[in-house]
């Protein structure tokens, strides 16, 4: 029987491997067709659109740097991520884009030369090892095609090109969703590791610690506090060094927050907005904004994928979704609507990303392929606004 057994287990392994394989050449195909669908609605609309700079240092920063169908990816947050590479935390505001990426872009930008082409490759190469990771994730508890289909949906979201962008999400989805594996495998040093690191990326990567030790203390049999602290200390300490750097260099270990306001989201550090207050304001809004507006559906997009996720997290609790993930989803998720506004949700909302096993799981073929298409035609609107200059996410 134990031999058996064992057989069992090793067939069960070698299935999940090949599997697990399949689905990484599915993910980087799909990944490779969407960059190509949307270098074509870029070309489209570099022709017909005007481009509005609406943020700093697009002249200097970009379009010097790269053609006009490239440097786009650069947009928005992307600008401040070079400028960080380039000559540090020097000026107002910046302390709100946390370190980890644009060092990367400094010290292999020394191998490339041209920054803006370091930093994409960094992304792309980051949104590889998060899918290889999201997979291996996803099969250790749902079955092949509807991990597949969890690809589908989480790279067809509307705001999934930001993977694609010179942006920290592809580099903090790797490292989170290889935390969150490499802690469900039980390999809790090296899921803290990834976690520090995390935490140094962006702020919710902190989040991430209290999903690991609920998974550390699913496994031991008895207390081990000194292992807990040993693990706490090493998967925050990201987030503690900055805090540090911050302290020494600008007098103020919590600048990136104190910095909000002065992006001019209508965002408030002061005091804490509820989210059912955020969202009395939109209401407000909707009634208050003229729909002509080109603001308008922005605000109806941040809106309905706000509650979309929120519903998600609601589902998902009664259906007893793993709690280790509700622990990183739910503050991550929440944290930003506490300054009193829902803005560049549809792109924090990516931080659910385990949601997309439950979403491909719950929802019947017809449905999820009616969710694709409504996604991929969203992220249409919402890529072209964000590759023409207008805000979006």
């Amino acid at each position: 029987n134990h031999f058996r057994n064992r057989l069992v287990a090793q067939t069960d392994q070698t299935k999940m491997s090949q599997d697990s394989k399949r689905l990484f050449r599915f993910s980087l195909v799909s990944a490779a067709s969407l960059w190509f669908y949307y270098e074509l609605l870029a070309s489209w609309a570099i022709k017909f659109i005007p481009f509005k700079g609406s943020f700093p240092y697009w002249e200097s920063v970009l379009a010097k740097a790269a053609p006009d169908w490239l440097w786009f990816w650069g947009n928005f947050d992307g600008v401040h991520y070079l400028n960080i590479a380039h000559v540090g935390y020097q000026y107002g505001l910046t302390q709100a884009f946390f370190p980890v990426y644009p060092l990367l872009i400094k010290y292999l930008g020394l191998l490339l030369t041209n920054p803006l082409a370091t930093g994409l490759i960094i992304s792309l190469a980051s949104l590889a090892g998060f899918l290889y990771f999201f997979i291996k994730l996803g099969l250790l508890d749902y079955p092949q095609d509807k991990i597949r289909w969890a690809v589908i949906l989480l790279l067809t979201f509307p705001t999934a090109f930001f993977f694609f962008a010179i942006y920290t999400e592809s580099l903090f989805f790797f490292l989170s969703a290889a935390a969150l594996y490499l802690a469900r495998k039980k390999k809790f040093f090296y899921s803290v590791i990834f976690a520090g690191v995390a935490s140094a990326t962006k702020l919710v990567g902190i989040f991430l610690l209290p999903a690991i030790l609920i998974e550390y203390w699913r496994t031991v049999k008895k207390s081990n506090w000194p292992k807990a602290a040993s693990l706490s200390l090493l998967g925050s300490s990201g987030l503690l060094l900055y805090l540090g750097y911050l302290g020494k260099h600008f007098g103020d270990f919590l600048i990136f927050i104190h910095s909000q306001p002065g992006f001019g989201a209508g965002r408030q550090v002061d005091k804490i907005i509820m989210p059912y207050q955020v969202t009395a304001r939109y209401f407000k809004m909707f009634l208050g904004v003229s729909p002509g507006n080109e603001i308008y559906p922005v605000l109806v997009f941040e809106f309905l994928i706000s509650l979309l996720f929120f519903g998600l997290i609601i589902w998902a609790a009664y259906k007893k979704f793993r709690l280790s993930y509700l622990a990183f989803i739910v503050p991550s998720l929440l944290l930003p609507t506490f300054t009193g506004s829902f803005s560049s949700m549809p792109r924090y909302a990516l931080a659910g990303f385990p949601l997309f096993f439950f979403l491909a799981a719950k929802l019947n073929r017809k449905a999820r392929l009616v969710t694709a298409v409504i996604f991929l035609s969203l992220s249409a609107w919402a890529f072209i606004r964000f590759a023409r200059g207008y805000w979006v996410a």
